[in-house]
């Protein structure tokens, strides 16, 4: 989006879509499904609490990296139904 902001590179329909969407506070389109309209990410209504996850599961995998991984692991909570 910083490209296209710039002129770098050219600022097509999804980009522009969005650009409106974080103006919004809204989570694009691209960022919860990918192009077949699968759900590849958590849904939250809006674009704080989804980058609040973002951090939270990011913080989350760093300390396993970095400390003792868990014993167990619920395998199926790793992915989206």
């Amino acid at each position: 989006m910083i490209d296209a902001i710039d002129g770098q590179i050219i600022m097509t329909p999804a980009i522009v879509n969005a650009i409106d969407s974080i103006a919004d506070a809204k989570v694009p389109h691209f960022w919860i499904y990918d192009a077949t309209n699968a759900e590849i990410s958590w849904l939250l209504p809006n674009l704080g609490g989804w980058i609040t996850q973002l951090v939270d599961r990011n913080s989350q995998l760093y300390s396993w990296l970095k400390n003792d991984r868990p014993k167990t692991y619920w395998l199926t909570g790793f992915f989206n139904p």
